[in-house]
């Protein structure tokens, strides 16, 4: 199916005469092929939905015409080319998502223009380079999905101010230490996945007053120190995994002796386990690439 086609009956209806329309839902039907030039005429649209196509090519300048956009979905696409900046113009946005294209370049900095926006999604899309330091004005985000691409530098330290984030998926940031000094007010997190971000720190200390997070993903980093020795109830999935923890045999670690498992150098192959729901999916022999812990607590892991 294309998005659409040129009609030789006059009597057809066109994008351009229908250009009162506030709502397009073109989702999952398996469209195929650019999207139209005329789409970006719909001046009047506020929900854009695209998502979960075959949609090729790139996203025109001319998406800037939209200034009344607040939800423009079009993940799960094979789009491509460089993000125009002219997505800046895009004000009134609530929703901005893009993951799981073949998109190429950096996040342009006039995104930082949509201070309205609440959540972001460019996981596996294409991205590369360093977060642009506009995004400090999005104090308004509540969900962040952005793994999974190519970005460098450290975590900015202005992702602290999106006192509202609920949702942080960023990982594989590389070419840059960052540390998690920034997480020290972020009390509505319920996700939190941050893996393998060459992170050099220890995890914050009132980790256990966060009463909102569920789900913690540290895994593949260069975390070094103790557990804190108290978590909230509600987190219950956990995933710290490759990184450099001191196993402290005393009462004061919530790191019990024998969980040297989540060291980067605690080989997969140590014959029948002892630990209680814990799985590993080895790479090499001295690499964990990947486990999960579900946990009822710190100190109930053997």
């Amino acid at each position: 199916m294309m998005l659409t086609q040129k009609c030789s009956n006059r009597n057809k209806p066109s994008l351009q005469n229908i250009a009162n329309i506030f709502n397009m839902k073109v989702y999952a039907l398996d469209v195929e092929g650019v999207i139209p030039e005329d789409l970006w005429t719909l001046t009047f649209l506020t929900n854009l939905n695209l998502a979960l196509n075959y949609l090729t090519g790139n996203l025109s300048a001319s998406i800037g015409n939209l200034t009344r956009m607040q939800y423009l979905n079009v993940n799960l696409n094979s789009l491509s080319g460089e993000l125009p900046k002219e997505l800046g113009n895009l004000t009134d946005l609530r929703l901005f998502g893009i993951g799981s294209n073949n998109f190429s370049g950096s996040l342009p900095s006039e995104l930082g223009n949509l201070v309205k926006l609440e959540r972001i999604y460019f996981d596996s899309s294409g991205l590369s380079g360093e977060l642009p330091s506009t995004f400090a004005k999005l104090q308004n985000l509540q969900i962040v999905w952005a793994s999974d691409n190519e970005l460098t530098g450290r975590i900015p330290d202005f992702i602290g101010n999106w006192y509202k984030l609920t949702t942080l998926r960023l990982s594989d940031v590389s070419n840059g230490s960052s540390s998690l000094a920034f997480l020290k007010d972020m009390k509505s997190l319920i996700v939190l996945v941050l893996r393998n971000n060459n992170v050099s720190d220890s995890i914050p200390t009132n980790i256990g007053d966060y009463q909102n997070l569920t789900q913690l993903f540290l895994g593949n980093n260069m975390l070094s120190g103790t557990l804190p020795a108290q978590k909230s109830a509600s987190l219950l999935n956990i995933n710290l995994v490759a990184n450099n923890f001191t196993i402290d045999s005393s009462n004061s670690s919530a790191l019990p002796s024998g969980l040297n498992c989540l060291q980067r150098s605690f080989p997969c192959y140590r014959g029948s386990g002892i630990y209680y729901n814990f799985g590993i999916k080895c790479g090499t022999l001295h690499k964990i690439i990947s486990a999960w812990l579900s946990l009822s607590s710190w100190t109930n892991l053997i």
